[in-house]
């Protein structure tokens, strides 16, 4: 696995984690999910079903904007377009599904 890789699942495991600690109410919480959600359909129809994480790193690499764009789109709270939670979080869902995701270690 490349040095590239290796980083981008660190980032989206804290973006996972990240989620999964918010301290805030179930609403809000809800909200920060959909957006995840939506990243992940997002990453489908771009990625597709079949990948590697190599792949998915590469997509990551250039998803600033079109994530910030999908979280805008679902929600006009500001709070849930931080990307270091809703992209990472989906980025870190969707990377379970790649075929080398079990062989990585």
């Amino acid at each position: 696995m490349n040095a590239s890789v290796d980083l981008a699942l660190m980032e989206w495991e804290q973006g996972r984690r990240k989620l999964e600690h918010l301290d805030v109410p179930p609403k809000r919480e809800a909200v920060y999910r959909e957006v995840v959600d939506e990243i992940v359909a997002e990453l489908t129809r771009r990625v597709g079903q079949t990948y590697t994480l190599e792949d998915l790193a590469r997509e990551y690499a250039t998803s600033a904007a079109w994530t910030r764009l999908v979280a805008h789109r679902t929600t006009d709270n500001v709070w849930a377009h931080d990307l270091t939670i809703v992209a990472d979080a989906a980025f870190a869902r969707f990377a379970r599904g790649a075929q080398d995701y079990r062989d990585r270690d």
